[in-house]
């Protein structure tokens, strides 16, 4: 897996609370490589409580001299900048550098370095890397939090690589016939309730149809609906007493696919 040969380099890092939060945006993001080159005497109560979960990513971090000692295995040395410079203006955005890191990744050990927090990486630092990131941000105040600029540059790879599956919409697409009964039921409803009168009916019942256009509608969201109308319907034909106004009607029930899409009558409340 190309995101397991990406590793996350941190030259001299000031704060222990930095180096945990970068350890749990690794995980967060899928990497589990983290060198650090001549780190700071940091406090690693802070490094510990701040990683959380991620608690092995911090345990198993390598500690080096230089940075030469750090990228040494890697083809693709990746240094991040924020400072403008006359060999520091062919940076590109994470998004932007992301295919290739993870093309390199497919092959062999890839670098991402990021400097110190107070001052970055020196040029000397930076003749060592291959390419350039820059974190787009706003001039005004271009300058990121350690942790924060790694979790977006291993977001974008976590991102690019696919390994992200959104979750699929379980209930299906409603049939045109069930979405006409839903728009019979409201049309029912909201003459009932009075919100229109039949001879604005068929011009209001377009505009209620132009909002529920506006993304798909499936079976679950079409019960729910109808459900909605469904008890309207009750309370203001039958639903009059504050005794009974408690609970819905049998055929109203929470939960996906609780509703059935047969239209019918009301069952009664049941007493409390």
């Amino acid at each position: 897996m190309s995101l397991a040969n990406i590793r996350i380099v941190l030259v001299n890092p000031l704060y222990g609370g930095n180096v945990g939060s970068i350890c749990r945006a690794m995980a967060n993001m899928g990497l589990s490589d983290l060198t650090l080159v001549a780190p700071a005497n940091l406090n690693m109560d802070e490094a510990r409580m701040m990683a959380v979960a991620a608690k092995d990513i911090l345990e198993g971090r390598r500690i080096v001299v230089t940075l030469d000692e750090a990228v040494a295995d890697c083809g693709l040395v990746m240094g991040t900048t924020v400072r403008p410079g006359l060999y520091r203006a062919h940076v590109r955005s994470p998004r932007d550098w992301a295919p290739r890191i993870l093309e390199a990744a497919g092959s062999g050990k890839v670098a991402l370095v990021f400097g110190r927090e107070n001052s970055g990486l020196t040029n000397e630092e930076i003749a060592l890397c291959t390419n350039l990131i820059q974190v787009p941000s706003s001039p005004d105040y271009p300058s990121l939090n350690l942790a924060q600029a790694v979790m977006i540059c291993c977001y974008e790879l976590f991102v690019g690589a696919g390994t992200f599956v959104p979750p699929e919409e379980i209930s299906p697409e409603c049939a045109a016939a069930t979405r006409e009964h839903m728009f019979k039921m409201w049309r029912e409803m909201l003459l009932e309730i009075g919100f229109m009168d039949e001879q604005k009916s068929d011009h209001m019942m377009l505009g209620i149809r132009r909002i529920f256009g506006r993304s798909p509608l499936t079976d679950d969201d079409v019960r729910i609906m109808m459900g909605i109308a469904r008890q309207v319907l009750w309370k203001a034909r039958d639903g009059g007493t504050a005794a009974t106004r408690r609970r819905p009607p049998d055929d109203v029930i929470e939960g996906r696919g609780g509703i059935p899409l047969e239209g019918g009558a009301p069952s009664p409340p049941c007493e409390s």
